[in-house]
């Protein structure tokens, strides 16, 4: 079989499909070749979600990042082909990995892979998951993307990296549990930082995605389910904060958050929905957030540092959330605020959000009462940063964004463009050459491939 449905990809396929039909709601009314990019994302992500195997996993999740790329064109070519080339690097190491661990056989069966490639996996994989330092390209195509896009790309796709770790991990990995720490505190840091919208959403999906591979690396059978419940959670928030940091960019014409002023007055609707959006996202009680973040800080008990990581992190989400809350709808008007019209909403982007906020808001009340005490706790940071941003918002002024690994890509491409003219000049036509060169680099890879796994 190619494929099969259990538990897990059931989940993702719901998922899938519900944000889906969320986005397409969101973008209104369109033609027809506007509707096929979300469809054709919403099958093939379901397809790779029941695949049995990784080269099947692998194929229909380049499909859905092909959808993706249009949807992302539709508003910034340049950053579409930018998420493009991303993804099909890390679908390409994935690709070497099932084709050098499937030995004799076709392809390796959707689970854990042979110790040889798991590096290649994860680093494959964490291209798609916006691991650290493999992120470069999550803030800027969620910034630049169409917010039915950015939805979609923060609500189910980078979780299909997440879903491919979840596949592969089945013990305990100390240097993943470090990296989602890392995660959890580097995207909380950058978060509060940033003066535009979508940006600051997007560097809160890189810390919550540090929750999920911190819960996964325990190998326990909670950690996994906790994983799970903040896949959902999440993916439910962020897509109801990205829909209302479209709104916001409807109403004004800009996503800086320096240029928008006092929409609540004209939008109270939209500030409800978005405050239950950053209650969840915060990890308040009875929300979808407050139980899968405390489900995820009940897997990591007795592992302290991560744990003080996560609620770091807790503090610096809350911090972005106020920011985004004071300056995109609560903040006086100034002179240079007045230079924009205030814009109006269709009713479709409301449906959208409430629809989102109502199965977010069952999510969250449903689950057993046993995680309270942990959603509590889940709340202190939320609080903490309330009261920092309260107290101190100096700091907090959307005013400079900071350097991050995306903004050494030109440096890059400078060097490898001074590499490859260097290169051309002593082109000597040998073919004894060419295969020297071409052996010396397979060994180096191999090398490193075998270091690293040594390291696992």
């Amino acid at each position: 079989m190619v494929f099969k449905l259990d538990a897990i990809s059931s989940v993702m396929v719901v998922l899938a499909v519900f944000m889906t039909f969320c986005a397409s709601l969101y973008g209104g009314r369109r033609t027809v070749n506007r509707l096929v990019a979300p469809c054709l994302f919403c099958v093939c992500a379901c397809f790779a979600a029941i695949s049995e195997d990784w080269l099947v996993f692998i194929v229909f999740m380049e499909l859905s990042s092909f959808a993706l790329v249009f949807m992302v064109g539709e508003k910034d070519r340049d950053t579409a082909r930018f998420y493009l080339y991303t993804q099909l690097a890390g679908g390409g190491l994935l690709m070497v990995g099932t084709a050098l661990g499937s030995g004799q056989g076709f392809s390796i069966p959707m689970g854990p892979v042979p110790e040889a490639v798991f590096p290649l996996f994860v680093v494959g994989l964490g291209v798609k998951a916006a691991l650290p330092g493999l992120h470069f390209w999550l803030p800027r195509t969620h910034s630049q993307a169409p917010a039915e896009a950015s939805a979609l790309l923060s609500g189910y796709a980078v979780k299909m990296g997440i879903y491919g770790l979840f596949r592969i991990v089945q013990s305990t990995s100390t240097v993943l549990m470090g990296l989602g720490a890392f995660m959890a505190v580097f995207g909380a840091v950058m978060g509060p930082l940033q003066r535009d919208a979508k940006r600051l959403l997007a560097y809160s999906t890189l810390s919550q995605l540090g929750f999920m591979v911190a819960a996964i690396s325990t190998g326990t059978e909670l950690g996994r389910f906790a994983a799970m419940a903040h896949l959902i959670s999440h993916g439910l928030a962020k897509g109801l904060l990205f829909f209302s940091a479209g709104a916001l960019e409807k109403v004004w014409g800009t996503r800086d958050l320096a240029l928008t002023g006092r929409t609540v007055e004209g939008h109270r609707w939209m500030f409800l929905l978005f405050t239950l959006g950053v209650l969840s996202m915060v990890g308040f009680p009875f929300t979808a957030g407050g139980w899968s973040k405390g489900l995820v800080k009940q897997s990591l008990d007795g592992y302290g540092p991560v744990l003080m990581a996560l609620t770091i992190s807790g503090v610096g989400t809350s911090l972005s959330l106020c920011k985004m809350a004071y300056y995109g709808f609560l903040s006086p008007f100034s002179s240079q605020k007045e230079l924009h019209t205030e814009g109006s909403l269709p009713c479709y982007v409301g449906y959208s959000m409430a629809l989102i906020c109502v199965v977010m808001m069952v999510v969250g009340v449903t689950p057993h009462w046993a995680v309270i005490d942990s959603s509590v706790q889940s709340a202190l940071p939320a609080l903490l940063g309330l009261t920092i941003f309260t107290l101190i918002p100096v700091p907090f002024r959307p005013e400079t964004r900071p350097k991050d690994v995306e903004d050494l890509i030109p440096f890059f491409q400078e060097l490898a463009l001074g590499f490859t003219l260097k290169l051309r000049k002593r082109h000597s036509g040998s073919l004894v050459v060419y295969l020297f060169v071409l052996v010396s680099m397979a060994l180096a890879v191999i090398s490193a491939i075998h270091f690293v796994a040594n390291i696992y």
